[in-house]
């Protein structure tokens, strides 16, 4: 488990997956993730049995450290462990939006991704558009990588789509900025610097 202060990653259980129904029948959450807001419950079943030995992904549930409330989902996939590089993508609830959760939980992600499974690079997918997420990547330290043209075909029409992505080597250098941010680490793990700036016992604001 990987922990904030105020937000965890959990594997995502079956019992996890009344919630990632409600999410993937969102229409307006599914046209961020290029796919038609229709699934049902057996067939999230059916994916889950067949996919839960799959070392190709990781997929967690996004929980509130202080009440134990499910806010959304992240997900690393196409985990090619020769090349070492993934994909990652995020969902928050629309109940728990415009809290800081996208960064905090997406943070979590890269950290999962770097500091555990050990890979060289992360990237994603978005639309051209979708500037709330591109705020929440750049945060992050993620850069636009190429564009892609007419790649999904979205609401009557074929939309561009960007690739961002995020190297090792750029994740240690922006590291302890983000700790200081979503507190993923115990003071005894950070720099001296940063260790006098969050004391164990300063409960520390979070932007939204």
């Amino acid at each position: 488990m990987i922990k904030g202060r105020t937000l965890q990653l959990r594997a995502l259980e079956k019992a996890d997956l009344l919630f990632l129904h409600k999410l993937h029948n969102n229409y307006k959450t599914m046209n961020y993730f290029f796919e038609e807001p229709f699934e049902t419950v057996r067939e999230l079943e059916d994916l889950y049995e067949k996919h839960v030995h799959n070392s190709t992904e990781r997929r967690f549930v996004l929980e509130e450290v202080a009440t134990g409330n499910s806010v959304g989902v992240l997900s690393l996939v196409e985990i090619d462990e020769i090349n070492r590089k993934c994909e990652i993508d995020i969902i928050i609830d629309e109940r728990f939006q415009g809290r800081g959760y996208g960064k905090q939980g997406f943070i979590l992600g890269v950290k999962y991704g770097f500091d555990v499974l050990n890979l060289f690079k992360m990237y994603l997918v978005l639309l051209a558009h979708n500037e709330p997420g591109r705020k929440v990547y750049q945060f992050a330290g993620f850069k636009k990588e190429g564009r892609l043209k007419k790649e999904f075909f979205l609401n009557g029409k074929y939309v561009d789509a960007e690739r961002m992505c995020l190297f090792d080597y750029q994740w240690k250098k922006i590291k302890v900025q983000l700790n200081e941010y979503v507190g993923f680490e115990s003071p005894d793990e950070l720099p001296l610097r940063s260790r006098a700036k969050y004391p164990a016992n300063q409960d520390v604001r979070l932007a939204s």
